[in-house]
């Protein structure tokens, strides 16, 4: 199980760098959403009960904000707090020690990043939220999946550089 994980993480890895770069919040949702399904995979084989909890709420959470977004409106302020609620709830539920706290700051800042409007700021969310994911993947032994956070931490800050001039790429 140990090594399936890792070449699941190894998949993550290569979805995430990717996801980031892309210019329309939609693209980057539809990576989030297998992302997302193939970690909380990896973290029941690795018996990481609230990070692959917390993933499956994640990959609902981006089907959610996709399906808005492809309306053009965005998730009601209430979509919101129903994730960052149920994200606390579950780690709590979830609790195998003080390191479960990681994947629910990371779940609540990441779907900050994705509820707003700004593709900036979902950038510099996702930038945050690898960090945190980075410790939580040392300490369940996600070795693949501590790679591809630092990757992406790395690829969201790229591409926070690369687009800094533009405004609001979101409507491309």
């Amino acid at each position: 199980m140990f090594i399936l994980a890792q070449i699941i993480g190894v998949i993550v890895l290569i979805l995430t760098v990717i996801s980031i770069q892309f210019k329309t919040k939609e693209k980057i949702l539809m990576c989030q959403i297998v992302a997302n399904l193939l970690i909380s995979i990896q973290y029941f084989l690795l018996d990481a009960l609230t990070g692959g909890i917390v993933s499956i709420i994640n990959v609902i959470r981006c089907i959610i904000f996709y399906f808005y977004k492809k309306k053009n409106m965005k998730p009601s302020i209430v979509f919101l707090g129903i994730f960052i609620i149920v994200a606390v709830i579950s780690g709590i539920l979830t609790w195998q020690s003080i390191f479960s706290i990681i994947p629910i700051i990371a779940s609540i800042v990441f779907t900050y990043g994705l509820w707003q409007d700004n593709i900036k700021i979902t950038r510099i969310c996702t930038a945050i939220t690898a960090g945190n994911w980075s410790i939580y993947n040392i300490i369940v032994r996600a070795y693949a999946g501590t790679i591809q956070s630092v990757a992406e931490c790395i690829s969201a800050i790229i591409s926070i550089i690369r687009h800094k001039n533009q405004k609001n790429i979101d409507n491309q």
